[in-house]
């Protein structure tokens, strides 16, 4: 439904819905954000829902870290619920759900090399930055599988019968630590050999291949999504 948008438009979309989460103060609209966003997830773009929990799961824990001390120690001059201090706390962590979802709708549905090749020949920002930018976002579920395969020799190395603990702490230690700096290293150099290439570093315009261009069918989409935020901003107080 989104993923063949323009990146720039839903970049723009985002930042708007990013900027209403973060001035407003009706804990209702923020979870009207938040359930939109769910349903877009898990019936529009058919994420599963155990990939949803983890990508909302470092949100969440810092909602959790974030409003406790709002939750213990109530700020009495505070403008929209004075003296309650688990309304703040919830305001709080609500907040900061519905821009993780945003975050994560916009992760899930735009790809990275659309929105580098937007950025870099439609808003004209250095080459360089962004594609160092791209491979960066590209280092994570490198590493993230070579640490799953380290862990799976590590796991096939112990002697058996094995505990149950063992065998979920095999191969936590240095030795991981040193594949994935390894590996690090390896994806930097050939990121740095592929922006070499691209001529990343060397001034001036450059061509590339499929540059997203924005069409009727976003400006459809940026005016639905405008109007859909409009319509929750006007939600009466507390969402009733």
């Amino acid at each position: 439904m989104l993923t063949g948008l323009d990146p720039l438009a839903k970049l723009g979309v985002a930042l708007v819905y990013v900027g209403f989460a973060t001035l407003n103060q009706d804990l209702g609209s923020l979870l009207s954000v938040s359930a939109l966003m769910i349903v877009l997830l898990l019936v529009a773009e058919r994420m599963p829902l155990r990939a949803l929990l983890w990508a909302t799961a470092p949100f969440a824990f810092f909602a959790a870290t974030s409003s406790w001390i709002y939750a213990l120690a109530p700020d009495p001059t505070h403008a929209r619920v004075p003296g309650a201090g688990w309304g703040v706390a919830a305001i709080v962590s609500s907040r900061t759900i519905a821009m993780g979802l945003v975050s994560v709708l916009f992760a899930w549905t735009t790809e990275p090399a659309d929105l580098a090749r937007a950025l870099a020949h439609r808003l004209r920002l250095p080459g360089r930055f962004v594609h160092g930018a791209l491979a960066a976002t590209q280092f994570l579920p490198g590493l993230a599988e070579e640490a799953r395969m380290a862990r799976l020799v590590a796991r096939a190395s112990l002697p058996r019968p094995v505990s149950r603990l063992r065998l979920v702490l095999a191969g936590l230690g240095p030795g991981l630590l040193l594949t994935l700096l390894a590996g690090a290293i390896r994806r930097a150099g050939t990121a740095a050999l592929a922006m070499e290439l691209r001529g990343a570093s060397l001034p001036g315009p450059h061509s590339a291949w499929r540059v997203p261009r924005f069409k009727a069918r976003d400006l459809v989409f940026v005016a639905v999504a405008l109007a859909v935020l409009a319509a929750i901003g006007l939600l009466p107080p507390g969402g009733s």
